[in-house]
């Protein structure tokens, strides 16, 4: 069992307590309070998480290009934590404690206009749910998302507590019914968002490069989208602290001629660009990276 796999099994039993901790604050007391509140949680999640902090330095050394202090991996673990605590802010409608703004938005409407339905490929870096307050208003029709339910039952149901209507702006993965379930979704001018820096269950990969690491990037929406002719977009909500998000979106320079793993690599880039900008904001505390004896082997 590879490293990745074992902290996907193990992600939900961790994420679920601190996300019903963190909820329950944001229920009781002002944002403002909770944030203080939050240095306590995540000092006691930081000191007791060695292996996270280690995959935070290995990604913090190559992003930064100098070697972390203890401040850097704390605060790579505060921007998580911040995030997760906005979640349940912005899937109970209060929005207005939010600074929140589009990078681009004469190209993203002039993209929406031409493309009513198109994939979305963003990654676990800063919020999905800022991005999803801001399609509200600027897209034809609210923005589905792709989301492996069976793997976070328990999260997906607390999140519902806070939004009901929540179900309904998701496709569940479900292997290859998925497939036809975006499909659907395209056809009725819905765009579908999907986060691809994780492989899901046993999906096909290619194996791009994202600084110094090798990673598996799943193939499945860039089959779809060259089938299809879909556009694909990359999206990021971008924590950039205290109450302020930005998203950025824009539509990926593909060609009938790039191949799958072209187009992965590109999307990648447009990662590593984000991460650039604001380093704490990837959350994948896991070994992402493929080992070179997983490499060999031919397992990515």
């Amino acid at each position: 069992m590879r490293d990745n796999e074992h902290w996907t099994q193990q992600n939900e039993r961790t994420s679920r307590f601190w996300l019903k901790l963190i909820i329950g604050l944001a229920l009781r007391f002002p944002r403002a309070w909770v944030r203080v509140l939050l240095h306590a949680i995540v000092l006691f999640y930081w000191l007791g998480s060695p292996r996270q902090r280690q995959v935070s330095r290995h990604y913090l050394a190559q992003v930064l290009q100098c070697k972390p202090t203890w401040r850097d991996t704390y605060r790579h673990f505060y921007h998580f934590a911040a995030t997760l605590l906005d979640r349940v802010y912005f899937l109970t409608n209060h929005v207005e404690l939010f600074d929140l703004t589009i990078e681009n938005l004469p190209q993203l409407r002039d993209s929406l206009a031409m493309h009513p339905a198109q994939l979305f490929f963003g990654a676990h870096f800063g919020s999905l749910d800022a991005v999803r307050a801001l399609s509200v208003n600027y897209f034809p029709t609210p923005l589905k998302a792709v989301v492996k339910v069976d793997q976070n039952q328990s999260i997906v149901g607390l999140l519902n507590e806070l939004s009901p209507d929540l179900s309904a702006m998701l496709i569940p993965y479900n292997g290859m019914q998925t497939v036809f379930d975006i499909h659907e979704a395209l056809m009725a001018q819905t765009s579908v968002a999907m986060l691809k820096d994780r492989r899901v269950a046993d999906e096909a990969c290619v194996t791009v490069r994202f600084f110094d690491d090798r990673i598996a990037v799943p193939i499945s929406g860039f089959k779809l989208a060259k089938r299809l002719g879909i556009p694909i977009s990359v999206f990021f909500g971008r924590y950039e602290g205290g109450n302020r998000y930005v998203m950025v979106s824009e539509l990926l320079p593909i060609d009938k001629q790039m191949t799958i793993q072209d187009m992965a690599q590109l999307y990648m880039d447009k990662v590593a660009e984000q991460c650039r900008l604001t380093p704490y904001n990837w959350f994948n505390f896991y070994p992402y990276w493929i080992k070179q004896k997983d490499a060999a082997r031919g397992e990515a």
